[in-house]
Order: structure tokens, then sequence, then C-alpha cells
């Protein structure tokens, strides 16, 4: 049998609040962004303006797999901390994450663009951080892509083997790593994660070897960009997916892809983990699935996340409420 090393990081958990925004940019090197009223650039999330077509993003299935172990915490926090077998406040100094459930994140085409291209700049050149080697943060990244941020934070981790990777697992065991965060500072990670005023994220999963300490690992390497626009909409998010194995809980593989939804008379078609989204205004909406099966539900100023599992069963989930 073969002995293989294996190795997980998770690093720096980096953020910006509002309240902190010139001091902890300042501390990052970067200058605070102005003008604009944040629309990303080519983003293809559809907008409710009078009906149309759009595709809801090309996230992968392990990127999906990541949002949904997101929300899952976002929406409830405390059973998250108990299915890792940790308070929720376990190791927190500095703020205190509350019980109530958070809106869920929308995926950001932006966002993930950005991501992505740094994990794939990592791997690239075989270093782990949030700036690069000539200095440019995640901050000065999301701004040359368009993003203009009223609030921003990144995670990053990855895990490596000198064997053979299996990426559904990893991706899985990367989620518990950022939201334990063991013997990392204030649980930084956790605390970015569970940020109740972002509304966006963008995920970046990208499979390379990776050299560190003299051995090449068979990684992921994950970004994690969070975000809320100036002048943000609000977003009608959620996935489509057939609970194949019973265990009421979103799967790598159970995702059900090109399916359209459609949400008054605009609709959408799934990415390849059955994930989708609508940026929208507070009002009424009726959400229609393939199956036939639809919900009529009211917007408010938070993200509203709406699944529909196993073809017939719809679940949404408001946010920003007590569980």
């Amino acid at each position: 049998m073969l002995n293989h090393f294996i190795a997980t990081f998770r690093r720096g958990a980096m953020h910006v609040l509002p309240m902190l925004f010139a001091a902890l940019l300042v501390g990052c090197g970067t200058q605070a962004p102005t003008g604009g009223d944040g629309q990303p650039a080519g983003s293809t999330l559809p907008t409710l303006t009078g009906g149309g077509t759009a595709a809801s993003g090309d996230n992968s299935v392990l990127e999906q797999l990541h949002l949904e172990r997101i929300n899952r915490a976002r929406l409830k926090p405390a059973a998250e901390a108990a299915r890792f077998g940790i308070a929720l406040n376990e190791g927190v100094t500095s703020t205190t994450i509350t019980t109530a459930s958070k809106q869920a994140v929308a995926m950001n085409p932006t966002l993930t663009a950005v991501a992505r291209a740094h994990s794939q700049d990592m791997l690239n050149r075989d270093y782990f951080e949030h700036n690069t080697p000539e200095g440019q943060s995640p901050f000065d990244r999301m701004q040359a892509a368009g993003y203009i941020y009223r609030s921003a934070g990144e995670n990053l981790t990855w895990r490596g083997t000198t064997g053979t990777l299996d990426e559904i697992t990893t991706a899985n065991a990367q989620h518990q790593d950022l939201f334990v965060d063991v013997d990392y500072p204030n649980r930084g990670h956790r605390v970015v994660m569970l940020n109740a005023d972002y509304k966006e994220v963008g995920v970046g999963v990208l499979r390379g070897m990776f050299a560190q300490d003299g051995h090449n690992y068979d990684s992921l390497m994950t970004t994690q960009d969070y975000g809320t626009r100036s002048n943000s909409p609000t977003f009608v998010l959620g996935v489509v997916y057939d609970d194949t194995n019973r265990n009421g809980d979103y799967d790598a593989g159970e995702g059900v892809s090109g399916a359209t939804v459609a949400l008054g008379s605009n609709t959408t078609t799934t990415n390849a983990g059955g994930g989708y989204s609508f940026a929208v205004q507070p009002g009424q909406y009726t959400i229609r699935f393939p199956s036939g099966a639809q919900q009529q539900f009211n917007v408010g100023n938070s993200n509203v996340k709406i699944d529909c599992v196993s073809a017939t069963q719809i679940l949404i989930n408001l946010g920003l409420g007590p569980i």
C-alpha cells in the first residue's frame, strides 16, 4: 500500500465591512472605489424587466456544491455548527455570530470569473495568498473586473494529495475546513461565510498540480469572493435537484442541469449543478419549475432561495430571520 501525503490549508479570510471600509483597505494597500452603480461587467443574471431568457451562469458541479454548502450554513448557522460538532461562536472573539438565518448568497458571474482567475493563478505559480506576487489584492481584482462593492470579502482553501484526488469528497471537506476553521484567529473564515450583509458570491474551484514544501499535490484550489454591490438588486436563487439518496440535502451529482425555471415572464436555465438565479426588485412573484410545480411568494430587500426537490417539493428560504 502506498503512503500519500495529504495537505490542507486555508488562508486569510480577508473582508471589508462598510464601517471599516477605509481603514481595512488602507491596510491592504488598496484604494476605495468611486463612481458607478456596481453593475458587474458581463453579468448573465436575468433581470425582471419585461420578459426574456438568459442562462444562470456556467458554474461547475463543484462550484454549485460549494454554493449549496455556503447557503446551508447561512440559512441554518447553528445546525451547521452542530453538524461539525462545534458551538457556533467557538473561537470567535471580535464579534458574535447570531443563530438567525442569513440571506442566501447568489452566484455572481463577475465574481466567479475573478475567483477562478485567482485559483488558476495560484496553481500556475505555486503560491497561496490573497495578494498576488505583484501585490494585487482581492479588492483590486474585483474592481478591475467592474464589480463595485459596498462590502466584500474573500476565503481561500486548498486540499491536495500525492495520490489521486477525490473531487467531491475534497470539496465537501474544504467547506468543513472553512466553517470549523481550526486554530485560525477569530475563526475569520466562518465569520466571512456567515456575514449577513453579503448578497453575492463568486466561487472558483479548479483542479491542478500544486507544489508546496517539496511535494507535488493533485489539488483542488478554491477561491470564494463575497460581495454586496452599491444599489444591489435582490436575488431569487436556488437549485433544481433530485434527492436520489433521500438524505434531505443537496449532493454533487443530484443537480438537474439545463432545466428551465420561469419567474413571471422571465426564464432561465440551470447550470451544470442545477443552480439558477434571477435579479429582481421587491414585489410578488410566481415561480414555475419544469415539472409544473409552482409557488407564489413575496420578495423584500433580502434574497430568497427556492429549491425544487425531486420534481415536486418546493422549499422556500427567506433568510434574515429566526430559524
